[in-house]
């Protein structure tokens, strides 16, 4: 079976000859294996297909997500300047920094304000079609690597922040809180935007080739909010993307970091494929997963950020087989418990990916 094959199948519940891998990654990974500064990424958004292309050469990762392509005349966008020694990211027409470059990291906004400081300001908030992307040209890079990987590879699309991350970038994440009790209207309003800028998102990656879909909000956590916030304001925008998506296709899968335990019922219910990535849960609490939810959406991930950042290789391949074992033999793809961290070890990831092909085929009970 090839990559996708394999992630399809289990995504469907059906039989496989090992359990896939498919880990949270992000470009800093793919720097690391390109060997190129983090900045060089941000310089130019294209270097982030080469990391993709890199990462899952010298991993043999079975699926990964991607991101929309930039516009194709990134180039005339991107102005750099430097004041006082500082390099800064800069706004083409006037000229004005907007963030400072760093080495090895994100840029950094020179301005913390949310745009969205007078909830009027909403309508401001525009949503871009998948025609209006398919005309600047941020399809192309997608149907680039769709093409020369896709048929082996299962390729997720990202379109994520339907709910609490948009709300949190437009409004801060103290005043997006007070919103959740203050105005629950507004918040309704607001995710509706979010959720309507994923859909278009989402539609352009499924448009370019991508099979599959990834959809989600860090700031939903049970570690932030409610469980009865998350079923309130989160849960039914999940649910429409996913739907959205679905009607395309398109698998889904369902990224909500930090402890999801306590919702992981609300998150199968909103008929994603998968859910994932499986944070801060032990042995026993994968296993809790696997018999409240496993009967009815895939489980994806759960092996430790840390352990894979701060343990030996040994241990991740050890920890690696016991998460197969316990939710396994079907419905699971073993990944990572959140993004690989930017300096873990390559001998740990390789680790990770070895457990699965040493575990055996994953069968129907």
């Amino acid at each position: 079976m090839t990559g996708k094959d394999r992630i399809i199948a289990t995504l469907e519940r059906r039989s496989v000859d090992r359990i896939p891998v498919w880990p949270v990654v992000t470009a800093y990974l793919g720097s690391r294996v390109l060997q190129r500064p983090y900045v060089d990424f941000v310089l130019n958004p294209m270097l982030v297909y080469e990391g993709y292309r890199a990462m899952i050469d010298r991993f043999k990762f079975d699926g990964i997500d991607i991101c929309l392509g930039p516009p194709a005349d990134w180039e005339s966008r991107r102005v750099v300047i430097e004041i006082d020694g500082i390099t800064y990211l800069a706004d083409p027409a006037t000229r004005q920094p907007f963030a400072r470059l760093q080495d090895d990291d994100e840029a950094v906004p020179v301005s913390l304000d949310p745009p969205i400081k007078e909830k009027r300001d909403l309508d401001k908030i525009g949503i871009t079609t998948v025609d209006e992307f398919e005309r600047m040209g941020c399809l192309e890079p997608v149907r680039a690597i769709v093409r020369e990987v896709g048929e082996n590879v299962f390729l997720a699309g990202c379109a994520a922040s339907q709910t609490m991350n948009s709300l949190t970038a437009w409004r801060g994440s103290e005043q997006a809180m007070l919103d959740l009790r203050e105005d629950p209207v507004f918040v309704m309003e607001a995710m509706e935007k979010a959720t309507a800028i994923s859909i278009e998102i989402g539609k352009a990656l499924i448009r370019a080739g991508c099979p599959g879909i990834y959809i989600g909000d860090a700031w939903a956590s049970a570690s932030i909010i409610s469980p009865r916030d998350y079923e309130r304001f989160c849960q039914p925008f999940h649910a429409k993307a996913a739907s959205a998506f679905h009607e395309m296709g398109a698998k889904v899968h369902l990224h909500i970091c930090g402890n999801s335990a306590p919702i992981l019922e609300l998150m199968a219910d909103t008929g994603v494929d998968a859910i994932e990535p499986l944070d801060m849960m032990d042995t026993a609490a994968l296993a809790d997963a696997k018999r409240r939810v496993g009967d009815r959406v895939c489980l994806k991930g759960g092996v430790s950020t840390s352990m894979l950042l701060n343990g030996s290789a040994d241990e991740v391949y050890e920890k690696s087989l016991e998460i197969i074992r316990v939710c396994g033999p079907d419905g699971y793809i073993l990944g990572s418990s959140d993004d690989i961290p930017r300096d873990a070890p390559f001998a740990n990831i390789d680790a990770m990916v070895r457990a699965a092909f040493d575990a055996g085929p994953s069968r129907r009970r």
